[in-house]
């Protein structure tokens, strides 16, 4: 693909990519080049026991030799290393940049270091411009505390009218001071003649970024946007939450870099998809790209960022999306009965977790919430109360429902109300002080516990609910009944949760036996 032209023109192209002539190989032929420590320019390292592979890739009769991207000889992930400029030294906490690409595929990584290197020249100009290294400030609050030193409201700030400006003439007028006591007499008049650019150096970041709210030019880089989500819904303390959050835009970033969501190209969303589907789920992508959608609409439009609003992240397109689902497996007969019947362990919270999910078909996450006020023994019919709770959310609105109990599920709750081991049924699994349920600790419990009882090979915890679905319709419950249990009902019927509806549902449960 480069046949028929100069070095000039492919070096242009690939950008930071390094271009030498070689004999003819066959094309796009990769092949890598090791090189030994402090014996090339390019093999920079800390100690002379490390050792470098700088990689090559062949195409026609060139070969593109990437300058900084390396691969230690004893690991396979690709890293972007290279020395600090000598006139940027003092901007940087050690010589040398290296930024784990976390790839040890030759061709994702090769995509990742043309990123990179984008973003750390850019950085390099900046700061000989006597910029900060980061074009996106991130500091929002902290800008509109300095916004209202001025008695400027944010809807003020971010408001164009002549009143609004008008309100804003007594910041700009700090500004204009800052930038006078903060440059030479020579400079400053440039500055106010238009004869040199603005002096965004000569403030401070809190500075710039209010500066940026007031003209209408703020934005986020997507490595903002998780802090900011958690902060304005509430979250910034569950600790679930944001490593979730961090995570996925983490991932994200690794990939396509960290830039303004409306900064992304459609290309970006379908390169991290291709990336992506290499290790995980086509229904996990699609979770994923849902998570990064949901902060990026949330955040621009809270913070009034406009030009932000317009980006890619919506209609993706996954190739055979669920094709690669696993279908889950069903408990058979005997394996139901096995669980009925199983003997008792030291752990009392994790027998009666089982046998509740076993004759509800309830969440690990809707048990490890449940609360002893919500068990409701005394009734007619024996039945909880799943709602969403200060530790616990559900799945979705339908999930809030009233669900009978019955054999094992009745003699668990039994046990456990008896017990008194606190105001939750299941203490072991409540983070009291983080407002949190540990249902990933409850769920790895749990299935422990069936393979020990089962084998190995067994279906998890979560296939109770698959299989209570089977159960139901085997005992010829009607769709809604069974949804209404389940908590996968979208409407209900007008006697739901009344002594009759429970008794119905209490029936068919029944009949699963």
């Amino acid at each position: 693909m480069c046949e028929g032209k100069g070095f000039a023109a492919i070096e242009q192209e690939v950008g930071a990519l390094r271009v030498h002539q070689l004999r003819l190989q066959n094309p796009v032929k990769s092949r890598v080049l090791a090189v030994k420590a402090f014996s090339n320019v390019h093999t920079i390292v800390h100690t002379l026991e490390v050792f470098y592979v700088m990689m090559q890739l062949a195409i026609g009769t060139y070969t593109i030799s990437m300058k900084y991207l390396f691969k230690r000889s004893n690991r396979n992930t690709y890293y972007y290393r290279r020395r600090v400029p000598a006139d940027l030294a003092d901007q940087y906490p050690k010589p040398f940049i290296e930024i784990s690409l976390k790839q040890n595929d030759k061709s994702v990584a090769a995509a990742l270091y043309q990123e990179k290197h984008r973003l750390v020249e850019e950085q390099f100009k900046r700061l000989r411009q006597g910029l900060p290294k980061h074009n996106v400030l991130s500091n929002y609050q902290a800008a509109i505390a300095l916004l209202a030193k001025h008695d400027l409201t944010e809807a003020d700030a971010k408001a164009s009218t002549q009143g609004a400006e008008e309100a804003k003439q007594t910041f700009y007028e700090d500004v204009d001071n800052t930038i006078r006591d903060r440059s030479s007499e020579q400079d400053y008049a440039a500055y106010r003649h238009n004869e040199a650019p603005f002096p965004h150096h000569l403030l401070d970041d809190t500075q710039r970024s209010a500066l940026a709210i007031a003209q209408g030019e703020f934005r986020l880089t997507a490595s903002a946007y998780p802090a900011e989500y958690l902060r304005i819904t509430g979250r910034i303390n569950n600790r679930r939450n944001v490593n979730e959050a961090n995570n996925v835009m983490n991932t994200f970033i690794a990939q396509c870099g960290d830039r303004a969501p409306a900064d992304y190209s459609r290309s970006d969303i379908n390169n991290f998809i291709t990336a992506s589907l290499k290790t995980k789920k086509s229904a996990t992508v699609q979770r994923n790209l849902k998570s990064l959608a949901a902060m990026f609409n949330f955040v621009t439009l809270q913070l009034d960022i406009k030009v932000d609003k317009q980006h890619c992240f919506e209609k993706f397109y996954i190739p055979s999306l669920g094709d690669d689902e696993e279908t889950r497996e069903d408990f058979t007969e005997e394996q139901v009965r096995l669980i009925r019947n199983m003997p008792s362990s030291k752990t009392i919270e994790i027998d009666c977790m089982i046998h509740l999910m076993l004759d509800t078909g309830l969440r690990v996450k809707e048990c490890c919430g449940l609360l002893v006020k919500d068990i409701n023994l005394e009734a007619e019919t024996p039945h909880l109360v799943l709602y969403k709770n200060n530790i616990r959310g559900l799945k979705n609105k339908n999930s809030q429902r009233l669900v009978p109990l019955v054999g094992a599920s009745l003699i668990a709750l039994q046990k456990l109300t008896k017990a008194e081991l606190s105001s939750y049924l299941f203490p072991r699994y409540v983070l009291e002080t983080e407002n949190e349920v540990k249902n990933g600790s409850a769920s790895g419990a749990c299935n422990k516990r069936l393979q020990a009882l089962l084998g190995d090979s067994c279906p998890t915890s979560h296939c109770f609910r698959h299989t209570m679905q089977t159960r139901l319709r085997n005992a010829e419950c009607p769709k809604d009944k069974r949804n209404e249990i389940s908590g996968w009902a979208k409407d209900v019927s007008d006697k739901y949760g009344s002594p009759s509806d429970l008794r119905i549902k209490e029936k068919y449960l029944l009949d699963t036996f």
